[in-house]
């Protein structure tokens, strides 16, 4: 037991490491950087390192205590940092899952539309194009290549018009809607927590990893962010930021997407073993055994009180 206690303090202590404080550390000496050479000189390698070595020629920077504790404000600060980069990537995956009927969801979601509405157009011309031979000038085979590579421009915002402000909620809606339909799961998040208990150690240990790497995409997207700040200070940190938002955004879809498809795995592979524990008979329609799990989990309504006021026209 002692060693398996290890061996979990030895894996997270690697996981905070190389999630939090490596990434911290970095971000720190960048700060340090930007307040040192500011906007005038960003790039003055040599101001910075005449400003390295005063320091290190201070007397009391050969003091074990004042290194000791630059160490560790260092290592704080950095450790601090990165907690922040984690708070922040939990609002991200937030963000990535606003409903529509927020005002700056709102328009992202029209634009989203209006893109996927101009890709149909062009596509729906090139399908007419390539099945008028008179019209491609006798080359079926540039006509057809028009015809998929418009189909994967179209592709990439999503197999249907957009219904929600990211790629990564419309993922995940569609992971709710098949459930409903194929699973007749009408609530995935009622079901879930009795799904997951039934569910084999190999498949958890899949959707667990999935999920981790999902966080962590989001938490990339939010050291951008932080990144990003930096430029108040220093501007080339106005290139850097961008760049590890534009990493971290086709990350977020392909670690979603995984995620999504081992969730309805999950739902397809095992509704039967959670109708079974519930003592529900699994019967040969997929839809009709999840109807039944939805309403074995549904809140029951509180007990009739005769204080409580007869509605008069009950609603069905």
């Amino acid at each position: 037991m002692t060693a398996f206690l290890a061996q979990i303090g030895t894996k997270l202590a690697d996981r905070w490491v190389n999630a939090l404080l490596l990434p911290g550390l970095l971000w720190t000496a960048l700060l340090a950087t930007a307040l040192h050479l500011g906007q005038s000189q960003p790039f003055a390698a040599g101001r910075l390192a005449a400003w390295i070595d005063q320091l290190a020629s201070r007397p009391a920077a050969h003091a074990p205590a004042t290194a000791v504790l630059a160490v560790g404000a260092v290592l704080l600060t950095a450790a601090g940092v990165g907690l922040l980069a984690g708070a922040l990537g939990g609002w991200v995956e937030r963000l990535w899952v606003l409903p529509a009927d927020l005002p700056l969801a709102g328009w992202l979601l029209r634009r989203r539309q209006q893109r996927w509405d101009r890709a149909t157009v062009r596509l729906k011309a090139a399908i007419l194009q390539a099945a008028q031979p008179a019209r491609h000038d006798g080359a079926p085979d540039l006509a057809a290549a028009r015809v998929r590579a418009c189909q994967r421009r179209r592709a990439r915002l999503g197999p249907a018009r957009p219904a929600w402000p990211t790629w990564v909620g419309d993922r995940f809606a569609r992971t709710a809607t098949r459930a409903a339909e194929v699973n007749g799961l009408h609530d995935l998040t009622l079901v879930w927590p009795r799904l997951w208990a039934v569910l084999p150690g190999e498949l958890r240990g899949d959707i667990t990893a999935a999920r981790t790497a999902y966080a962590a995409s989001a938490r990339l997207a939010a050291w951008g962010l932080l990144y990003t700040v930096l430029a108040a200070a220093w501007w080339p940190a106005a290139l850097i930021g961008p760049a590890v938002l534009t990493t971290a955004l086709p990350r977020a879809r392909a670690t979603a997407n995984v995620l999504a498809d081992l969730i309805e795995t999950a739902a397809d592979v095992h509704i039967t073993n959670l109708a079974d524990r519930l003592g529900i008979p699994a019967t040969p329609p997929t839809a009709d055994t999840g109807h039944a799990i939805t309403a074995r989990l549904l809140p029951v309504p509180p007990p009739f009180s005769a204080n409580q006021p007869l509605r008069p026209d009950p609603l069905p």
